[in-house]
């Protein structure tokens, strides 16, 4: 069995990779997004159509949100140092409520205007460039969803998981816009140009306001969710029954962002020597790592009680 200071040693090498994935995910989400506004932007003005001008607003936005999101992740696996002792995790909320709300600013952009296209209607134009641009798009988006969907779950990051979010708005925003394209070039039905604006403005405005929720909820230290904590249950029980403590109790949990905070209280006999207690509490937080590798364990050593409060 690896010693306690190796192990420990080799899940932060670890929890290091992992983050440096997450940062190359961002980042070509970033890159992605540029891709994809600059072409919509061209073939929406030369199509003279404001749902796909509108589209490549909201992947303007995504591009500034996504170079955000990978800036965010850097600075929240930073080292814990005397300013921010538990560390700077809820970066990445800060970073997903600040894009939720650049995000809800673009939505409010595209639906005024939506509107203004609504009352004043302008002929579309070069119908396979615009068509063909939007088709594009929806192909790459679903790409990158799935990318950043598994670069998410494989590294934890609440960042990538809002990418994943609000792309996956987009590909719906696409698939609108081009089915509503479709049907204004067939029926030469103008409007129909600046009600598909309106309408991405709505997906966008949801969206955001998913993303903001998400970051406000890491910044009032949520509890883990309920997977999280069957884990760390099973793995204190385990202890339990192998008699390394008598029982537990206490136990609360907060997250920022991938990580988890735990605070838990064991039970010991209260003639066990200073020295065992503080040995089979390092077990118990060993267990808690093992458990979750993103957590952060403090332990209180309590003499056990028939009815622990």
């Amino acid at each position: 069995m690896k010693p306690a200071a190796e192990a420990r040693r080799e899940r932060a090498e670890a929890i290091d990779a992992l983050a440096r994935v997450a940062q190359r995910a961002a980042r070509v989400a970033a890159a992605v997004a540029a891709g994809l506004a600059l072409g919509k932007l061209v073939a929406g003005q030369l199509g003279h159509s404001v749902a796909v001008t509108a589209s490549a607003v909201d992947s303007l936005m995504d591009v500034f949100a996504s170079s955000a999101n990978a800036v965010a992740i850097r600075l929240a696996h930073a080292e814990p140092d005397q300013g921010h002792p538990f560390g700077h995790a809820k970066i990445e909320a800060l970073a997903i409520a600040a894009q939720g709300l650049l995000i809800g600013g673009s939505g409010v952009y595209l639906l005024v205007e939506g509107a203004r296209r609504l009352i004043t209607p302008e002929p579309l134009r070069l119908a396979t460039v615009t068509l063909g641009t939007m088709f594009v798009s929806t192909l790459v988006t679903i790409a990158l969803v799935l990318h950043l969907d598994r670069t998410a779950k494989k590294t934890g990051s609440t960042a990538l998981k809002a990418d994943a979010i609000h792309y996956r708005s987009d590909i719906g925003a696409n698939l609108a816009v081009l089915a509503g394209v479709g049907a204004a070039y067939a029926s030469g039905l103008t409007r129909i140009d600046g009600g598909l604006s309106i309408g991405v403005a709505g997906y966008v405005l949801f969206s955001a306001g998913r993303l903001v929720r998400t970051g406000v909820r890491d910044l009032l230290d949520t509890a883990a969710p309920d997977e999280r904590l069957r884990a760390i249950h099973g793995a204190v029980r385990g202890l339990v029954e192998a008699g390394t403590i008598e029982g537990y109790h206490g136990l609360k949990t907060r997250t920022a962002s991938r990580t988890l905070f735990i605070e838990i209280h064991i039970e010991l006999p209260g003639e066990m020597p200073l020295r065992e207690a503080h040995r089979r509490g390092d077990e118990v937080r060993d267990a808690l790592l093992e458990a979750d590798p993103h957590a952060q364990a403090l332990v209180h050593i309590d003499v056990e009680q028939d009815e622990p409060q």
